[in-house]
């Protein structure tokens, strides 16, 4: 896992398998699609601007995590632009896809292993929320599943948190 780069952020306070994290900026390629609510051709939309399908035709190096995001509508799907394209991000050719910057803040999240489903997602996500309201945190976001690992690792292996934008309550 640690050979793929992913967003920089400083742990502020970690309690078991929950952490709160103050994330730098970075920058995301979000797929949106309102008729693909579960996020069907989501993955393939982004592996292919990856790929090169692009309009600078440039291949795009892998990062972790992929993040999901939980939305009225249904879900978006991001991935996240290594660090050296930053000045020079490639556009893409889907309409579907947006270059997007991910604002630095404060989030709560809450890491688990094995397969990552709609079901244990939300059931992680309303543990996180009683966490947060512990904690006397206010959510300002929608929330979010990050996952690390392919398809083809073994659930025992897997990494997947949920998270969420916070703020200080008061």
């Amino acid at each position: 896992m640690s050979h793929y780069e992913s967003p920089e952020y400083h742990v502020r306070f970690k309690e078991d398998a929950f952490e709160l994290r103050e994330y730098y900026d970075f920058y995301i390629v979000e797929y949106e699609n309102p008729s693909d609510p579960d996020l069907d051709r989501g993955f393939g939309t982004l592996f292919r601007y990856i790929s090169s399908d692009n309009v600078q035709n440039e291949k795009i190096s892998m990062t972790i995590p992929v993040i999901k995001e939980v939305t009225e509508w249904g879900q978006k799907m991001a991935f996240v632009v290594p660090r050296e394209k930053w000045e020079r991000i490639p556009t893409p050719k889907d309409p579907r896809l947006k270059v997007q910057k991910f604002e630095q803040g404060l989030f709560a999240t809450l890491t688990y292993s094995g397969n990552s489903s709609p079901r244990k997602e939300e059931a992680q996500m309303r543990i996180l929320e009683k966490w947060v309201h512990q904690k006397n945190y206010t959510i300002t976001s929608n929330f979010m599943v990050a996952i690390y690992n392919g398809p083809y690792v073994p659930p025992f292996f897997r990494h997947n948190e949920v998270m969420v934008r916070v703020a200080v309550s008061g």
